[in-house]
């Protein structure tokens, strides 16, 4: 960032005019408006008391810093989520100039690369371009996963194991698996008894509800995988009963409509059942077209002001994309290939 920015952002912060600012350091208020506008830059000996006014040392003046607060990372990580929703591309870009300004802040990189990850599934680039976007997150990834960071460096580990196994590479994966802790403690009670005390019940509150939500994305993701291998070892009754209980979990828990479709779905894709799969996937395709509105839920009502919590436009369309790709390109879904009625449905659900 350049001084200019610094200037602007600080002052802006501290709640002081370019009048107040100018006052203070007996200059005249165009000459702070340059400043902050990159046209000159003030007289090195201002700086230790325009420094001071704006409550700031000498190294955040000139942006020496090497690390960036978590609620800075947040806001970044939130513009750019919002960025990645209209274009991958752009956000990759953004991505990198951040990590260019901070290259040694983990917690910045392991959080952009979170971010991505997810924003390049849902994405309409095309396999190529994905996979060159796959090692530059990767790349990420293995530099935070030897950060000193304890949290950081193991969270970087356990999405590098699972970029492994997306790319089917499933030695590598084994390695990253192997470094990860058998035993962890849950601390999130604790955690949320203390920041109670410390910024108040609303505060702990959403930082609890935020762990509910990927609690439950977890267990959801479990309840599929558990549904595909009671197929797989000729369980079928047992793969309906987890299909009703996936079912029920979304109501319960707010989580997207679209889910109580997916476990169906995967029975009818595993015993290659062409009709209900063509039924299912237009139910799938309804459902994900629809804002996924989470704050209607008792159990996230306090993400409404959040990016989590507002409508993601363009996300249905991504995932139409995705799920289009995943038919088009896995094994298992061989036999819906050359469907003319299933073709019709994913062009008009992608003009």
């Amino acid at each position: 960032m350049q001084i200019s920015e610094q200037i602007k952002n600080y002052r802006k912060n501290a709640g002081l005019t370019q009048e107040q600012v100018a006052n203070y350091l007996g200059v005249s208020t165009p000459a702070v408006n340059k400043w902050e506008k990159g046209n000159t830059y003030p007289d090195i000996s201002l700086l230790p008391a325009l420094a001071r006014l704006l409550k700031i040392d000498m190294n955040e003046l000139f942006s020496f810093r090497e690390e960036l607060t978590e609620k800075e990372i947040g806001q970044f990580v939130n513009e750019l989520t919002e960025i990645s929703l209209e274009s991958f591309t752009k956000a990759l870009e953004m991505a990198i100039s951040k990590i260019q300004e901070y290259p040694h802040c983990d917690l910045l990189i392991y959080s952009i690369a979170t971010v991505l990850n997810a924003a390049l599934t849902l994405s309409d680039v095309d396999d190529e371009k994905k996979l060159e976007y796959d090692g530059v997150l990767v790349e990420w990834l293995e530099r935070t996963a030897d950060s000193q960071d304890e949290k950081v460096r193991t969270s970087s580990i356990f999405m590098l194991a699972a970029k492994y196994v997306q790319m089917e590479k499933y030695e590598e994966a084994n390695i990253f698996l192997n470094k990860i802790p058998d035993t962890v403690i849950d601390v999130t009670i604790m955690k949320t008894n203390v920041l109670a005390h410390q910024e108040g019940t609303d505060a702990a509150a959403f930082f609890l509800e935020g762990k509910l939500m990927q609690a439950v994305t977890n267990i959801q993701s479990y309840l599929y995988k558990l549904i595909e291998m009671e197929e797989e070892t000729g369980n079928h009754c047992k793969a309906e009963e987890i299909a009703e209980i996936t079912d029920h979990m979304v109501s319960l828990f707010g989580l997207w409509d679209y889910g109580k479709v997916v476990p169906y779905l995967l029975i009818a894709g595993y015993r290659k059942d062409v009709e209900k799969c063509i039924q299912l996937i237009k139910e799938v395709l309804k459902e994900a077209q629809k804002p996924w509105n989470m704050v209607d839920s008792p159990l996230y009502y306090r993400y409404t002001d959040t990016v989590q919590g507002k409508s993601f436009s363009g996300v249905g369309n991504n995932f139409v994309r995705a799920l289009a790709a995943e038919i088009e390109n896995k094994e298992e879904y061989e036999f819906l290939r050359g469907n003319k009625e299933l073709e019709a449905i994913f062009e008009e659900y992608l003009k």
